[in-house]
């Protein structure tokens, strides 16, 4: 959180049972915080920053026309001529390289024009040389900076992949810059989901911002962006008088990257575990109160508040991390945590999200599954198995939002607004081809650019 805005106040409730016995590290997050971003449509959720009509329908005369398109610089040009979007990955850690081995299964609709990593490996290098099986690489090398990218050709970019921290203090001047370019930007971040809820003054900033500039900034991945929220949403279409949501994602996070180890707590001893989510100097997985909030939003849900609570577990031989910077894990730190977060009204939980994170959950009986309940007038139940992958599927997600993102409406955007079915990846559509005998049992098919 930026150092000017004030600290969430929250409150420690409710007693926390695991094999490490009891731990008072429930955090609430109160009512008046939350609710009024509850009460609304999240097409609604910017309402308290300042007005403008960048990218919203206006109605004169009784019809709506469209507002301001996009000033953004080669979008339409591109889309006319079948032109690539120009991308640049800003950051090439864990995350980074996944995204480029995503680009590597073939979107002919993107193109990687630059490249930016600070760690003087790779800066400097040919991305082909650090991905030699990428031929999608082109002759783009690797900066220390994103001014160093846009003066080496990286200004042919329409979009920055930012693929790097989580936390809006460590990642707002990089939004900032990229923004200032005139890019595009679709963050990997966890508080770019959904950042009005506990940024607000961070999220009018960026807002601002991109409307200066004509250009949208989102975020999203696998949690938030897909197994918590947009998922559940997607099958909840099918029913209607929707009472109660109940979701659990276990998943393995062997090979998981610094960033995440840093801000979820693996391998630390489960007192200081308890003691640093206490003072909030780690928070688990970050965006559960978001991805509560936008379902209950988009299902029409009543809550007064979102409490997460936290348990661990350990085990009493060394466990792989495949992480270089973990390691093996030493016996008795923790090696499993189990967040649980609960959207109430009063006592009731109407919505509850638990996911299960285990270094090989499996060796301890715990199947890795995506699994959704939906209680309403057609009572839905869906299981994802094995569960979506945690870092590739969060790879997946951003590179398939891509054109998503460059046609969106200019300022801070909600990735659950896009269309749910995404663009079409491969850049064409079907019609049925002309001439020949007609069939009853056969409809021939012609592929013409979309």
């Amino acid at each position: 959180m930026s150092t000017n805005e004030p600290a969430l106040p929250y409150s420690a409730s409710g007693a926390v049972h695991s094999d490490l016995g009891t731990a008072e590290i429930s955090r609430a997050f109160p009512c008046h915080e939350i609710i009024c971003k509850i009460l609304h449509s999240t097409s609604d959720w910017m309402r308290g920053f300042p007005p403008t009509d960048a990218g919203m329908a206006r109605v004169e005369g009784g019809r709506s026309r469209p507002g301001p398109r996009k000033r953004n610089r080669r979008i339409s040009v591109a889309k006319s001529s079948g032109e690539p979007i120009g991308v640049i990955l800003f950051g090439l850690g864990c995350l980074g390289s996944l995204v480029v081995e995503c680009l590597s299964q073939g979107y002919p609709g993107i193109r990687v024009v630059g490249a930016v990593d600070h760690d003087p490996a790779k800066a400097g290098q040919r991305l082909d040389a650090l991905y030699p099986g990428f031929v999608g690489a082109g002759d783009v090398i690797v900066r220390p900076t994103l001014a160093e990218c846009l003066a080496d050709g990286g200004d042919a970019a329409d979009l920055l992949y930012h693929l790097t921290e989580s936390a809006p203090a460590k990642i707002e001047a990089q939004l900032l810059d990229a923004l200032a370019a005139g890019l595009d930007v679709l963050s990997a971040s966890e508080a770019m989901f959904h950042p009005a809820l506990r940024h607000g003054a961070f999220a009018a900033r960026l807002d601002q911002a991109a409307k200066a500039k004509g250009v949208t900034i989102t975020g999203t991945g696998i949690n938030p962006g897909y197994s918590f929220d947009a998922l559940p949403l997607v099958l909840a279409r099918a029913t209607s008088g929707v009472r109660r949501v109940t979701i659990t994602r276990a998943i393995d996070v062997t090979g998981t990257g610094p960033g995440d180890i840093d801000h979820v707590g693996y391998a630390l001893w489960p007192a200081e575990f308890d003691e640093k989510i206490a003072s909030g100097r780690i928070v688990g997985h970050m965006g559960m109160p978001e991805s509560i909030a936008l379902v209950c939003e988009r299902l029409g849900l009543t809550i007064d508040r979102v409490e997460e609570s936290w348990e661990t577990e350990v085990a009493d031989f060394p466990v792989d991390s495949g992480t270089p910077s973990l390691g093996l894990i030493e016996p008795g730190r923790v090696i499993g945590i189990t967040q649980t977060g609960r959207g109430l009204r009063g006592a009731d939980a109407i919505v509850t999200m638990r996911l299960v994170m285990y270094y090989d959950p499996e060796r301890f009986g715990i199947p890795a599954a995506d699994t959704i309940d939906i209680e309403g007038a057609h009572h839905i139940r869906a299981s994802l198995t094995p569960a979506a992958l945690s870092l590739f599927g969060a790879a997946n997600t951003i590179v398939n939002a891509t054109e998503d993102v460059v046609t969106a409406p200019p300022g801070l955007f909600n990735f659950l607004d896009a269309s749910m079915a995404g663009a079409r990846r491969g850049g064409f559509r079907y019609e049925r081809e002309a001439g020949g005998a007609e069939r009853t049992d056969v409809v021939r098919l012609r592929q013409v650019p979309a």
